[in-house]
């Protein structure tokens, strides 16, 4: 049985509306599809068992539905989620899940959330992201970034990290085998008391990351981000 709520449990009244939304769309492209598939999945995540289903995982057939970029997004051992790419600039990324959950990627970053229990406004660095760095420096780099919380009013806090790339990993993505680098970031919020570890599992030719956890809050778990679709 599970001891705690989870974020997606506490979220179930708003995902299944943001099912509805996107099932009532008259357009009858991917988004309603994308609609009805989020309803019955929202629906089946819990049950009155003592004992939990196992994790549901989107497959290469469901996720090759969709003609948009894509991600999979995991917290704790609620099933996966697909969300859809909705918005784009030179450096962000804005995916949705329905309309009232949404998640945006900085060259990968996760920089902002939407919807969850605990949510980041946004998120900065100065040059070059410190887990890119990380994939040519020669040993461990240490930097600083910046996100905002609202709590209690909008706050900045300051993160300082250490990343480094701990060499060649094999992950699987729907399926496919895809040969990345491993690069652990360790992160001190002073602030707010807080120690976490990201881990990043990136294409060094190409710079795309593939497969990701990464914290946004002390009091929620970190989301595992997988890419499905690139959005480039």
């Amino acid at each position: 049985m599970m001891t705690r709520s989870s974020p997606l449990r506490r979220l179930l009244p708003l995902l299944l509306g943001a099912a509805m939304l996107s099932a009532c769309s008259s357009d009858g492209g991917g988004f309603s599809q994308a609609g009805a598939m989020l309803q019955g999945v929202a629906e089946g995540i819990f049950s009155d068992s003592d004992t939990p289903a196992a994790p549901a995982k989107i497959d290469r057939k469901m996720a090759a539905n969709y003609p948009f970029a894509s991600v999979g997004v995991t917290i704790d051992d609620n099933p996966q989620f697909l969300f859809l790419l909705a918005n784009r600039t030179d450096r962000d990324e804005l995916y949705t899940l329905g309309y009232q959950v949404s998640i945006v990627l900085r060259d990968g970053r996760l920089i902002r959330t939407q919807g969850l229990s605990r949510d980041v406004l946004g998120g900065r660095w100065e040059g070059q992201d410190l887990v890119r760095t990380a994939l040519t420096a020669p040993g461990p780099v240490t930097g600083v970034r910046w996100f905002e919380t609202s709590e209690r009013g909008i706050v900045t806090h300051e993160a300082v990290c250490t990343a480094q790339d701990f060499g060649e990993e094999t992950v699987t993505v729907l399926g496919t085998p895809i040969a990345t680098h491993h690069v652990s970031e360790e992160c001190k919020v002073d602030d707010l008391k807080w120690k976490f570890r990201n881990e990043f599992w990136i294409a060094p030719t190409t710079g795309q990351i593939w497969l990701s956890l990464q914290h946004v809050h002390p009091r929620i778990n970190p989301l595992l981000i997988e890419t499905f679709r690139p959005a480039s």
